[in-house]
């Protein structure tokens, strides 16, 4: 995840939405739809952070969600 920028970089509008688009390839290259928009995960997972390296610690989860229903061959 290309994330580069100072510390309090994180909770800008530019940043956030820089996610978002990173969410939306994730979803997209692992062809999966989800019931929630990636703008709502990218919205839980900034609520949660209480700092820049927590916020991008969340996201392998929320992608990782992802790639466990493309792997799962019940689906």
């Amino acid at each position: 995840m290309d994330v580069t920028g100072p510390e309090t970089d994180w909770r800008s509008t530019n940043f956030r939405q820089k996610l978002v688009s990173q969410i939306d390839d994730a979803m997209r290259k692992a062809g999966v739809a989800h019931n929630k928009s990636s703008k709502d995960m990218e919205s839980h997972v900034f609520m949660k952070a209480k700092t820049r390296v927590r916020h991008l610690c969340l996201f392998p989860e929320v992608t990782g969600a992802s790639k466990e229903v493309q792997n799962n061959p019940w689906k």
